[in-house]
């Protein structure tokens, strides 16, 4: 039987990267994965651009398709495969259409802490630390405006300590996309 794919994104700071291994740790069945959207970008060794950047958007492409293909063939593999990063309007729907054709569940589900509490987390995490904010106020604002089906207020709860109830939005179809 195929698995699923989740999309977990939000900003910086949302907790993303946290709450993906426990949500793994609950799949319904025996077989989870966890893919970070990060470690596509941190494995290009040579010829690496900035990915926010105007002149990445080839290798963005190249990057969401190798993530999606890694993402449908897990799936179809029977895993629940949780991948958590920065999934803009254009990746969410390369991942939509990928899904459909290959006859897959996609979840969509977006955190989003007060921008205070996110611009702290990202300050403290312990891998890329953000010190300035700023720059990425726009990006929060974009998810601030995300769909009220698919954005989850966090509040101050901690990252580990969402996943039952996501995972309870997950198999009540809340956040369901395709399939």
């Amino acid at each position: 039987m195929p698995g699923r794919i989740i999309l977990l994104t939000g900003p910086p700071g949302a907790g993303k990267t946290t709450v993906a291994p426990a949500l793994c740790a609950n799949a319904p069945g025996p077989l989870a994965v966890h893919l970070e959207t990060d470690s596509f970008y941190r494995n290009i060794r040579k010829g690496w651009l900035a990915p926010w950047t105007p002149e990445s958007h080839g290798q963005n492409q190249v990057v969401v398709a190798a993530m999606l293909g890694a993402a449908v063939t897990y799936a179809r593999g029977g895993y629940e495969v949780i991948t958590d990063g920065i999934i803009t309007d254009w990746v969410r729907q390369v991942f939509v259409d990928g899904a459909r054709e290959a006859g897959v569940v996609l979840d969509f589900i977006v955190l989003l802490p007060d921008q205070e509490i996110a611009a702290q987390r990202a300050r403290a995490r312990s891998v890329d630390p953000i010190r300035d904010y700023g720059p990425y106020l726009a990006l929060y604002s974009l998810f601030a405006a995300e769909d009220a089906a698919h954005a989850v207020d966090t509040g101050d709860v901690a990252p580990k300590d969402l996943a039952p109830a996501l995972r309870a939005g997950i198999e009540a179809g809340r956040f369901r996309l395709a399939g």
